[in-house]
């Protein structure tokens, strides 16, 4: 259960992730177009006006939410770090987002078979990444000012962009590892375990040594 998890709340959540993986079932076996709401209901057990107050549209059921944004007392926390690259930094932020979200493997990977599967809801999929990557990257700058005072805004823009660009790569690199096997630990322990790599790979390569 999350923190500060009510009962009735857990029992939304649960109920609203077998929704979804019984709506991505129905699609992986009779294809997206040929699933109803009313199919969807009629395997889980829900009125349709159960599963809109769930979801809204069709869609989000398929897809899912919208990308996880920190909360304010996260965001706080990430901009006064210490110690760390802005990558890091932000990279350990948003592997704590997606642990707190709870996220279900098993409808992790039902939906990354779905998406494969479906350009058009691959192409909703991505849209809603880059919608979320501009918030992102707004909070990256946030902390930019603060930790490289006097660039102009177009080295303030260009550099979030990056950093957030570096850091979501580092977490889909652990959320892969994470999906493919069961004993795999949570995500910020696989992203974390992944900085060690990512600094071998960013530093200049050293001179190879005159052969005689």
């Amino acid at each position: 259960m999350q923190q500060n998890e009510s009962l009735r709340d857990r029992k939304r959540r649960l109920a609203r992730t077998a929704t979804q993986r019984a709506a991505i079932e129905l699609c992986l076996e009779h294809g997206v177009d040929a699933v109803s709401v009313e199919m969807i209901c009629d395997v889980v057990g829900i009125s349709p006006r159960t599963f809109y107050n769930y979801f809204g549209t069709r869609e989000i059921a398929l897809i899912g939410d919208e990308k996880p944004l920190p909360t304010e007392e996260q965001i706080e926390a990430f901009i006064a770090r210490e110690g760390v690259s802005d990558v890091e930094a932000f990279a350990e932020l948003m592997s704590q987002v997606w642990v707190d979200a709870q996220p279900d493997r098993d409808l992790y990977r039902l939906r990354r078979r779905l998406l494969d599967a479906n350009a058009e809801l691959a192409g909703a999929n991505w849209a809603r990444i880059t919608r979320a990557r501009e918030q992102y990257a707004a909070i990256v700058r946030r902390r930019l000012v603060v930790t490289a005072p006097g660039r102009d805004a177009a080295a303030l823009d260009s550099d979030a962009a990056l950093v957030v660009h570096i850091a979501m790569g580092i977490l889909q690199v652990a959320a892969r590892g994470w999906a493919c096997h069961e004993d795999e630990p949570d995500l910020d322990s696989l992203v974390t375990d992944l900085f060690p790599q990512l600094r071998r790979l960013t530093q200049a390569t050293p001179a190879l040594s005159p052969t005689a």
